[in-house]
């Protein structure tokens, strides 16, 4: 035990002692503080401050020290918790469809999140508790496509500092990755595959990553574009068009081609805007 309480309460009884063979009211007064500055070295010893203590120590630090030692070496009686009702562990329904799935995606076992599933990560990120908005978090990091990017926006004014940290690291490596795998593909060469799946990569960012700045998605659309040519298939050319916003081109590439032939790759890659178009 630190000297400071037992010299305080020692000073305190002495004061009490001369306040009440000489009547002065100003030792008194100096009772109050030291009773005060006995709850004050109490506390700061860590020491919880009971009923019993919080009770004698209006009589000063003596009778703090006092009682405190009394009510430290009573025995305690220890109860065991009791056990909750049944209808309160078997409270819990058992998760189906969409809420078994988002489940498993956020314990680990689904790594790659699903359209039918990204709208219950939105719910999780906005009104889950810290610890599913970061399993959330994980998962969409995990399996980051640039359409899942708004997620990740959402985590950067999350109200938990750690996923704030998380999400900004997660946004730096998005970034990283994009030059990382875009400096690849140019190394590859010109043309080719490398070619197509850079212009389609250029793409895909420049339409749906919300974590670049407006201009930088404007020259991923212009560098997509620069890259196409005569020789580029038209799939990837309307992806590349989709994401410029040039929807003027698309549907003269559409007129030039007429009726696509069911089953080819053109109707595959048209059949959305033709669609669209005709809805």
């Amino acid at each position: 035990m630190k000297p400071a309480l037992p010299i305080a309460a020692a000073i305190d009884v002495a004061v009490v002692g001369i306040a009440l063979g000489n009547g002065e009211a100003v030792l008194l007064l100096v009772h109050v503080v030291l009773v005060a500055l006995g709850y004050a070295l109490w506390l700061r010893q860590g020491r919880a401050i009971g009923f019993a203590a919080a009770m004698a120590g209006i009589f000063g630090p003596a009778a703090l020290l006092l009682v405190g030692g009394i009510v430290a070496r009573l025995p305690r009686a220890t109860r065991p918790p009791l056990p909750l009702p049944d209808r309160v562990i078997r409270a819990r329904p058992a998760r189906k469809g969409a809420s078994l799935a988002v489940a498993r995606m956020l314990d680990g076992r689904i790594l790659h999140a699903e359209p039918d599933t990204l709208h219950s990560l939105v719910t999780v990120m906005r009104h889950g508790d810290v610890a599913d908005r970061r399993r959330a978090l994980e998962t969409v990091v995990r399996s980051f496509q640039p359409s899942l990017s708004p997620l990740i926006a959402l985590a950067l004014t999350d109200s938990d500092q750690t996923i704030r940290a998380l999400a900004a690291a997660a946004s730096a490596r998005v970034v990283q990755n994009l030059s990382d795998g875009r400096t690849t593909l140019e190394e590859k060469g010109a043309d080719g595959e490398a070619r197509a799946t850079l212009i389609a990569l250029l793409a895909d960012h420049a339409r749906a990553n919300l974590l670049l700045s407006d201009s930088q998605r404007a020259h991923l659309r212009e560098d997509a574009l620069a890259l196409l040519d005569d020789d580029t298939s038209d799939a990837v050319r309307i992806e590349a068009l989709w994401a410029a916003g040039d929807y003027a081109a698309i549907d003269a590439l559409l007129a030039a081609h007429g009726t696509p032939v069911d089953g080819g790759r053109m109707a595959q890659a048209t059949a959305w805007w033709r669609d669209n178009a005709a809805a």
